[in-house]
C-alpha cells in the first residue's frame, strides 16, 4: 500500500470511530437533560440523532464502496528461522457492529484468523520439512564429499539467510569442497563463501558454527601473509575457545584448539617478532599444552592417525624422541581408511626415518 493509500485508510478509520463515539455522547447528555427539557426539545433531539446516524450510514456506504486490496503480512518465528507470510485480502476501510446507541463497536477478524492458522499450519510444514533434508544433509556428510549436498545447501542459504542450522552446515560443506578441490583459486572462493554467510550470524552462540567458522578461518591462513595469519589464527583461536565453553564434550573441538596450540608453539622467531607488533601480548602456547588438548580429544572419543602424527610432532619438539619413534611406529602400523591418512603415513615414515638415530 502506498502512503496516500495508507493516509486516506487512517482518516477513513478515525473519522468513523469520532462518528460513532459523538452519537454515544450525544445520546448520553440527552439522557441527563430529558428530565428538564421540554417535549419540544425532546423532539429536537431525536431528530439531531436520527440525521447524525443518516450521517454515519451515508459515510459506511460510501467507504464500502471504496474497497481497497491491503496486504497482510505475518511474521512467525519458529526454533529455527523466521517467515514472513503475505496474504491479500479485500477489507474495508472502517468496519463496524450495529449502531444502536450505546452499543460496542466490533471488527470482524474470524477470516484473519483463518489466515493465519492455515498459514501455521503451512509452515509448520516447512518447517519440517527443512529437518528432513537437513537430516539428508548430515547423512551424506558421514561419507565422502558429494558436490550434490554443496549445491543444495548452496540453495538452502539463500533461502534461509539467518537459519544457523543450515548455515553452519553449509560451512562445512565449503570445508568439504575446499579439501576436495585442486585448483587453489576455486578453493579460496570457497572458503570466503562460507566465511562470508558464518560472519553474517557470527553473534548467535551456536558452538558448530563457531567451529566450522573457525575450520574455515584456518585453511584461508594458507593465503595470507605472515601478519594477516597470526591475526588469523588469534580469531581462529578465540571461536575454538567460545565453541568449547558451549559444547565441551565436542573432541574434535579439543583436537582444533591442539593444533593452535602446537602451531604457536612451533613459531620461529621471525613470526614472533612480527606478532610482537600485532599483540600486545604475544599469543603463548607450549607443546605440552597441545598435548593436553590431543589428549583430551582421545579421551572424548576421537582417535586418528592425524591426532597421533601431532602427537608424535610434540614428543619431536620436546626431545621425547623415544616416545616419539614409538608414536610414529604405531601409525604405519594402522591402516589408510579415511582421507588423507595416506599423507599421514607418508610423513610419519619420513620422521621415523629422520629421528630413529636419535635413540641411543
Amino acid at each position: 500500500m502506498n502512503h496516500i493509500n495508507l493516509i486516506a485508510t487512517t482518516i477513513g478509520v478515525t473519522v468513523g470511530v469520532v462518528g460513532a463515539a459523538s452519537i454515544f455522547i450525544y445520546h448520553y447528555m440527552l439522557n441527563n437533560q430529558q428530565h428538564s427539557t421540554g417535549s419540544t426539545s425532546l423532539d429536537d433531539a431525536h431528530k439531531r440523532i436520527a440525521e447524525l446516524q443518516a450521517e454515519l450510514e451515508a459515510l459506511r456506504l460510501q467507504q464500502s464502496q471504496q474497497k481497497k486490496k491491503r496486504k497482510i503480512s505475518r511474521r512467525f518465528v519458529s526454533n529455527d528461522s523466521t517467515y514472513t507470510v503475505t496474504d491479500e485480502t479485500d477489507t474495508d476501510a472502517f468496519s463496524t457492529a450495529d449502531t444502536e446507541i450505546g452499543d460496542d463497536e466490533f471488527y470482524d477478524c474470524s477470516d484473519s484468523e483463518s489466515v493465519i492458522a492455515e498459514n501455521e499450519i503451512r509452515i509448520s510444514d516447512e518447517s519440517n520439512h527443512l529437518d528432513l533434508i537437513l537430516k539428508e544433509v548430515d547423512e551424506a556428510a558421514n561419507g565422502d564429499f558429494d558436490i550434490e549436498t554443496y549445491s543444495k545447501l548452496q540453495t538452502l542459504v539463500n533461502l534461509h539467510q539467518d537459519n544457523v542450522e543450515v548455515i553452519w552446515r553449509f560451512a562445512r560443506a565449503c570445508y568439504y569442497h575446499a579439501e576436495a578441490t585442486a585448483d587453489k583459486s576455486i578453493r579460496r572462493t570457497i572458503l570466503l563463501e562460507g566465511i562470508g554467510h558464518c560472519e553474517r550470524i557470527i553473534e548467535i552462540p551456536n558452538a558448530e558454527l563457531f567451529k566450522w567458522y573457525a575450520i574455515l578461518l584456518g585453511l584461508n591462513g594458507d593465503y595470507l601473509a605472515t601478519a594477516d595469519k597470526i591475526k588469523n589464527g588469534d580469531r581462529f583461536k578465540n571461536y575454538i575457545i567460545k565453541a568449547i565453553e558451549i559444547q565441551p564434550d565436542d573432541c574434535e573441538l579439543h583436537y582444533l584448539l591442539g593444533r593452535f596450540k602446537y602451531e604457536i608453539a612451533n613459531l620461529s622467531w621471525f613470526e614472533r617478532k612480527v606478532a610482537s607488533t600485532l599483540f600486545s601480548e604475544i599469543p603463548s602456547a607450549s607443546h605440552d599444552e597441545a598435548l593436553a588438548c590431543f589428549d583430551t580429544a582421545i579421551r572424548l572419543g576421537k582417535r586418528s592417525l592425524q591426532i597421533d602424527l601431532f602427537i608424535s610432532k610434540c614428543y619431536i619438539a620436546l626431545k621425547q624422541y623415544s616416545r616419539a619413534v614409538n608414536s610414529l611406529k604405531g601409525i604405519l602400523d594402522q591402516p589408510v581408511v579415511a582421507a588423507g591418512d595416506e599423507k599421514v603415513h607418508a610423513e610419519a615414515s619420513t620422521l621415523l626415518n629422520k629421528y630413529s638415530g636419535y635413540i641411543s
